[in-house]
């Protein structure tokens, strides 16, 4: 291991962290469904308090980024997850014992098994993103030469598609031994809790061959003594006077959109109302993240053609031009006008992707080093929110006509993102001659 670079060492602890969150996230929902057949409300009500809590705790976590050691930081990120997983495993195991006509969460041992699943959610889910600020928003602008940052966060992105595509289909197999009861969930378990040990080897040998990125200058501001409550209302107030808090919004817009191929809500509008084939339904997924994976490939290109700033402008401007076109032909009834929209959306996630690998860029060179772990963790649950408001507008509008509101209202959020990011250039001209160093 120690022959590995150490830009090659955070690309493999990357594709490690990431196959196993891409596999554990595609299997429990299908768990409870296998459990619970017919009852997607438990599974969606599971996704909305996991979501909603990390929404409200990942702000107050992420300020330890900025207090601990960056060793420190990864082993609490690693164990978060670890025992986020080994909960949720036991919370099934539970679950599935119970039968289907017995569920009821008003009764005490349900409801405790319930409450225990969402525990072990909400541990997993902080454990990732906890992990995903402190490596790529953080270790890695540390380590990675600001010229090269480009390149080495498009590789980034290379290994979340690649983990995006590969991991749901192992997982989708190992599901199928389901002798005993759960076998292959069990061994899904095992494949995140073994991954933890290689990753937190691979981190170790990095600051034994970097000593110097165990400890940064951190600033210890009032507001980490602050209670959650105070810490949330102060913590947002600094936020938004951060010079990247704009850019960070703007990427947060282009969160409420059901445009994406592996989104729930299209690919049930396009079985449901379409009335698509399943098999049509996956090649779009897959596709999706072909066209992602070009982005990865242009980004570099763009930064080094246009700079930073105007090279993400390009493709925040992309994704909404294709989306207009895209709008336009959803309402174009046939065969013609769907594969259009289908089509637009495909284009589109070159432009969402660039977009993303610019804006996490942004933040990297252009947050102060002390607060990165903060700045980060609000800028990350921006887009929770974002997600969460989805997911609210999908249930008060569930029907399949309904769609048509939520396709136009994802444009709209998109051309805001757009205009919002475009306003905050303006501002920065000058961001990329003269990026934050390490």
């Amino acid at each position: 291991m120690s022959r590995l670079k150490i830009s090659q060492k955070l690309l493999l602890g990357r594709f490690l962290t990431r196959s196993g969150d891409q596999a554990w996230d595609f299997a429990v929902p299908l768990v409870l469904l296998i459990i619970f057949p017919d009852q997607i409300r438990i599974a969606a009500l599971y996704y909305f308090l996991v979501r909603l809590l990390s929404v409200v705790l990942i702000p107050k976590m992420s300020t330890l980024i900025d207090q601990f050691s960056r060793l420190k930081t990864a082993k609490l990120g690693i164990v978060l997850q670890l025992v986020g997983v080994v909960i949720t495993t036991g919370a099934i195991y539970k679950l599935g014992k119970i039968n289907i006509s017995e569920f009821n969460l008003s009764q005490v041992l349900p409801f405790i098994d319930f409450t225990t699943l969402i525990l072990g959610g909400v541990l997993s889910s902080l454990g990732s993103t906890f992990m995903d600020i402190a490596i790529a928003n953080d270790l890695v602008p540390s380590t990675i030469k600001v010229d090269e940052l480009a390149a080495f966060n498009s590789k980034l992105r290379q290994v979340d598609l690649f983990t995006e595509v590969m991991s749901p289909v192992l997982a989708g197999l190992l599901l199928l031994l389901n002798q005993p009861f759960l076998f292959g969930f069990f061994l899904i378990a095992l494949w995140n809790i073994i991954s933890f040990f290689p990753e937190l080897s691979l981190l170790s040998s990095v600051f034994k061959e970097r000593p110097d990125l165990l400890h940064k200058k951190s600033i210890m501001p009032d507001l980490t003594k602050k209670t959650l409550l105070n810490k949330l209302s102060a913590g947002w107030a600094a936020f938004f006077k951060q010079p990247i808090a704009l850019a960070a919004v703007a990427y947060a817009f282009l969160w409420l959109s059901v445009l994406s191929p592996h989104g729930v809500l299209l690919s049930a509008f396009l079985k449901d109302g379409w009335h698509l084939p399943e098999w049509l339904i996956g090649s779009f997924r897959g596709a999706g993240a072909f066209f992602g994976l070009l982005s990865t490939i242009l980004f570099p290109i763009a930064v080094r053609k246009l700079g930073l700033l105007r090279g993400t402008y390009s493709f925040i401007w992309f994704q909404a031009i294709i989306l207009l076109v895209g709008l336009i032909l959803f309402f174009i009834p046939g065969l013609f006008g769907q594969l259009g929209f289908l089509a637009c959306i495909l284009l589109s996630r070159i432009g969402l992707y660039g977009f993303s690998q610019g804006e996490m860029q942004i933040r990297q060179v252009g947050i102060n080093p002390s607060v990165r772990g903060e700045v980060n963790g609000f800028a990350n649950a921006l887009t929770g929110v974002a997600t969460l408001f989805l997911y609210g507008a999908g249930a008060l509008l569930p029907s399949t006509d309904d769609f048509q509101i939520l396709v136009i209202g994802s444009v709209v959020f998109i051309v805001v993102g757009a205009i919002t990011y475009s306003v905050w250039l303006r501002k920065n001209l000058n961001f990329d001659s003269n990026p934050k160093t390490n």
